[in-house]
């Protein structure tokens, strides 16, 4: 789903994966332009995870056409930017976490109406409470992610985000789930824009452990989270980037001999 938005940034073929050279101050842009327009925008990202999931499932790479908009999230994508030849730096390395409060301060002074689906129902309480004590004049809602993502229980989570009337949710239940629930629903949703949110609300309210703001600009987030984890994360982070160079490879160097 193109975005018929009148916007600069550009639309890039990564190895034929599409990404856009967004930076952090377009994601507000295009926030505003959403709510202004009653447009629903649905806001993805790509790091390597995403990568690999696109190349590797074919369903997770349909729920990706389906998209607005493509942000790069993780250094280590601009990096195979850089190798494929394209014009992106470091600025173009959005992080949602670090962009969220910009986000929510905007949500404040233009009266937009904010819902998080996700995090367990005591994670989103917590964080719901702090984000209100922060932004006293945002108007914010939410649910837990922990329900059944089709069926009955579902469509009542949507109803519960139609009925809140929405100009934004995010939507934070880990990859791939909550690109999946989002794509399946999305036209159901009365919405502007939506967007994907990870662990946002456990990094802020301290339930799930943030690697420092230096190690991201330097690649090295997903050092930090798998000593933080390494049970559950040392596939994602020693054994997809490896098979993703594999799938990658060829195709990056044709890429960049083609623009030489």
């Amino acid at each position: 789903m193109q975005s018929v938005l009148d916007f600069r940034a550009q639309c890039l073929s990564l190895a034929g994966i599409r990404v856009d050279a967004l930076e952090r101050r377009d994601l507000i842009e295009l926030m505003k332009q959403a709510v202004a327009s009653k447009d629903r925008l649905l806001i993805l990202n790509h790091n390597l995870h995403s990568l690999y999931l696109y190349e590797t499932d074919p369903e997770f790479a349909v729920i990706y056409s389906k998209a607005s908009w493509i942000y790069i999230d993780g250094i280590p994508v601009v990096w195979l930017g850089r190798l494929a030849g394209l014009p992106v730096t470091a600025t173009h390395r959005i992080t949602f976490l670090d962009s969220f409060g910009e986000m929510l301060t905007e949500a404040s002074h233009s009266g937009w109406r904010v819902f998080y689906l996700g995090s367990s129902e005591g994670v989103l309480n917590e964080g719901l409470a702090l984000l209100r004590e922060r932004y006293p004049n945002l108007t914010i809602g939410g649910r837990h992610g922990f329900f059944r993502k089709l069926g009955p229980e579902s469509d009542l989570v949507i109803t519960e985000i139609n009925d809140f009337k929405a100009d934004i949710l995010f939507v934070g239940m880990g990859m791939p789930t909550q690109e999946r629930w989002v794509a399946e629903h999305l036209e159901k949703m009365n919405v502007s824009a939506v967007l994907t949110s990870g662990a946002t609300l456990d990094y802020i309210t301290g339930h799930a452990y943030r690697p420092p703001a230096w190690a991201g600009p330097l690649g090295l987030y997903g050092v930090f989270r798998l000593f933080s984890d390494p049970g559950r994360l040392w596939r994602r982070y020693l054994l997809e980037p490896v098979v993703l160079i594999k799938l990658l490879s060829l195709r990056l160097v044709r890429q960049r001999i083609g623009k030489a």
